[in-house]
C-alpha cells in the first residue's frame, strides 16, 4: 500500500523536526498513510502519537519519501531509490547543507517541495530552484497562550549569543530603572516549556537569525507578549507597525528604546494595542488554516493517486 514517509536522521528534537512530526500526525488524521521514517529502533518517538515505520520497511515506486533540506546523507541515499521524492525545506538559507549548489538541487529528482512561507518561496526562486513549490504555513500549538504577566524581558539568545548578552547589558545602563527587570532565557528546555516562559513574560526580546518564517515570535505574539526585536528576514511576512516593534538588524539603540518603552507601558497598566495586534497575527497561524495548506498541498504533489494513499 502506498505510504507518504517523512525521514529523519535522529529523533526529534529541533523545532523543524517537530513540525515534520506534525506534517505526519496532521495527514494521519485525514486518513492518509503517513508515517514517520527513522533508520532505527522508534525510540524517541513513543512520546509523540503518530505512525513510524519500522527498520528495514522497503520503499516501493508509489512510497513517498518527504526529505530535509539539510539530510545530505539521506538525499544521497534516496537518490537512486525507485520512489517520489518531496523535499521539506523548512528554511532556505540551510539548502547548502545539503546540496553543493542549485544545479545539483534542480537535478535531483524532487517531484514537489513543501515549504514554510511566502517568504522561502521567494528565496528559492531567486536562487534559481525549478522544482514546483507548495507553501504550509505551520500551526502554533494551542498551549502558547497569556497567562499572568509580570514585568520580565523573555528572549532565547541561540542564534545571536554575543549580541543578546551585549544587548541586555547596554539596556541596563541606558535605563537603569529597570536594571533589575529579569530576563529570562528560553534555551535547553522542551517547547512547552518555553511557551511557560513567554506566557508570564510581559515582553519578548527577538533575536531570530537567518529565518524562514521566525516561529519563536509568532509564539511570543500568542503568549500575549509585546514583542521588540528582529524579523530575521523570514518574520517580515507578518511583521508590522501595530504588531510589534521592529528593530532594523543592529540598531542597538532603537531596540533598547524600544524595551524601555515597553517596560513603562507594561507599568502604566494601560492597555496594549501591540500585545492584541500581536494576538491576532498568531491567530492566523492555526492549525485549521496549516491543515488546509497541508491537505492542498498533497492534492497537487499527488493529484488523482490521492486516493490511493488513504487507509
Amino acid at each position: 500500500m502506498p505510504t507518504i514517509y517523512y525521514t529523519f536522521a535522529a529523533p526529534p528534537v529541533t523545532g523543524g523536526d517537530l513540525l515534520a512530526v506534525d506534517h505526519v500526525a496532521a495527514l494521519d488524521r485525514m486518513g492518509l498513510r503517513a508515517r514517520a521514517f527513522y533508520c532505527a529502533p522508534d525510540q524517541g518517538f513513543t512520546k509523540f502519537s503518530v505512525p513510524v515505520a519500522r527498520p528495514g520497511t522497503s520503499i516501493g515506486p508509489d512510497d513517498v519519501l518527504v526529505l530535509g533540506e539539510t539530510q545530505r546523507e539521506m538525499l544521497a541515499f534516496a537518490g537512486d531509490l525507485p520512489c517520489i521524492r518531496v523535499m521539506h525545506n523548512q528554511n532556505p538559507f540551510f539548502t547548502f547543507f545539503g546540496f553543493r549548489n542549485v544545479a545539483g538541487l534542480n537535478a535531483y529528482p524532487f517531484a514537489h517541495v513543501l515549504v514554510l512561507s511566502d517568504f522561502s518561496i521567494t528565496c528559492l526562486r531567486d536562487l534559481g530552484v525549478t522544482h514546483p513549490i507548495s507553501r504550509v504555513r505551520p500551526a502554533l500549538p494551542e498551549y502558547f497562550a497569556p497567562a499572568a504577566k509580570r514585568l520580565q524581558i523573555g528572549y532565547t539568545p541561540l542564534k545571536r549569543q554575543v549580541e543578546a548578552l551585549y544587548l541586555a547589558e547596554y539596556f541596563k545602563a541606558k535605563f537603569p530603572q529597570y536594571a533589575d527587570v529579569p530576563w529570562a532565557p528560553v534555551i535547553n528546555m522542551p517547547r512547552h516549556e518555553g511557551a511557560r516562559v513567554m506566557a508570564e513574560s510581559a515582553i519578548w526580546a527577538g533575536f531570530p537569525l537567518l529565518e524562514s518564517l521566525g516561529l519563536m515570535n509568532l509564539e511570543a505574539m500568542a503568549s500575549g507578549c509585546h514583542v521588540v526585536g528582529y524579523t530575521g528576514h523570514g518574520g517580515g511576512e507578518y511583521a508590522t507597525p501595530e504588531n510589534g516593534d521592529w528593530i532594523a538588524d543592529g540598531d542597538h539603540e532603537d531596540f533598547t528604546a524600544r524595551l524601555g518603552d515597553a517596560c513603562r507601558l507594561f507599568e502604566s497598566g494601560q492597555g496594549n494595542v501591540r500585545v492584541a495586534a500581536g494576538h491576532a497575527t498568531a491567530a492566523l497561524f492555526s492549525r485549521q488554516r496549516f491543515e488546509s495548506d497541508l491537505h492542498q498541498a498533497w492534492k497537487v504533489i499527488l493529484g488523482e493517486k490521492l486516493t490511493a494513499y488513504r487507509k
